[in-house]
């Protein structure tokens, strides 16, 4: 691999980057130094193929977030005890256990879906949909390399909105649900049990929760292609809806909360087969 040799100080700490001449047509652009593009470009399209400079500023700016990230939590760990308690007891089940935090999110929607949704299908389709985001982002351009709003608006709020939405299961889990999994606001004294309320949950007819499904779907997936015509246009027929698929699903959590609280609603959809019920 071709390497510029230069004997000042300035460029003792660079080091060499490996990158093809596709990306470097999109990186020379994205506040590169001039001095940087001279030197690449005095090179031969053969070294030019395999050989860009770049510096360490990025490495040390994140070695130096890791110390004080460490730090932090080695102080935090002084002053927090972690929230283990005695054996368990057979004999003897709290009606208050909560998973770990980590978990919390999983155990939030048990509330709301049966349980190979909440803890398989639901998970699986959110951690795919995010990983797949960056990917799916039509801004080829601007965005290399690059992850704030400006440049990149598809991933990042697609991307905040599903780790926005986990996190904020994680919070209702943690600080607002009591025994039972009873919903407690933070001035209640979560040691009283509640009374639970006596509340006839509703299912969706068959025909009603098919028909819900195909129009949120054919609303969800057509209305956009008019609305953001452009943005469509540059996405491709396949992102296009791999997109939008991912993000209806995603979507489905918080419309199936909102009907669960609001209209008492406890399946969209159930569906026997065979020996197995099917419910969303």
């Amino acid at each position: 691999m071709a390497e510029i040799k230069d004997e000042s100080s300035e460029e003792k700490d660079e080091v060499i980057v490996r990158m093809s001449v596709r990306e470097w047509e999109y990186f020379k652009d994205i506040d590169v130094v001039t001095k940087y593009k001279e030197g690449f470009e005095t090179l031969t399209p053969k070294q030019q193929d395999y050989t860009v400079k770049h510096l360490r500023d990025s490495v040390g700016i994140e070695f130096i977030a890791g110390l004080l990230f460490t730090f932090l939590i080695m102080v935090w760990c002084l002053f927090m005890d972690a929230p283990l308690k005695e054996l368990a007891d057979p004999s003897n089940t709290p009606i208050d256990e909560k998973a770990p935090w980590y978990f919390i999110g999983l155990q939030e929607l048990l509330i709301f879906f049966d349980p190979w949704l909440a803890g398989v299908v639901l998970p699986s389709i959110l951690l795919v949909g995010l990983l797949l985001v960056p990917f799916i982002d039509p801004n080829k351009e601007t965005g290399i390399g690059r992850y704030t709003f400006r440049d990149r608006p598809v991933a990042v709020s697609i991307f905040g909105f599903g780790f926005a939405m986990w996190y904020i299961l994680i919070i209702i889990g943690q600080f607002f649900r009591g025994p039972a999994r009873m919903f407690f606001w933070p001035w209640e004294d979560k040691s009283v049990l509640k009374d639970v309320p006596l509340i006839e949950m509703v299912n969706f007819p068959i025909a009603g929760g098919f028909a819900f499904f195909i129009l949120y779907f054919g609303i969800g997936v057509i209305v956009p292609q008019f609305i953001f015509k452009n943005f469509c246009k540059t996405l491709g027929v396949v992102r296009y809806y791999i997109f939008i698929s991912l993000f209806l699903i995603m979507l489905l959590i918080p419309i199936k909360i909102f009907l669960r609280y609001v209209f008492d609603v406890k399946y969209i959809l159930s569906l026997q087969i065979f020996n197995t019920v099917l419910s969303f």
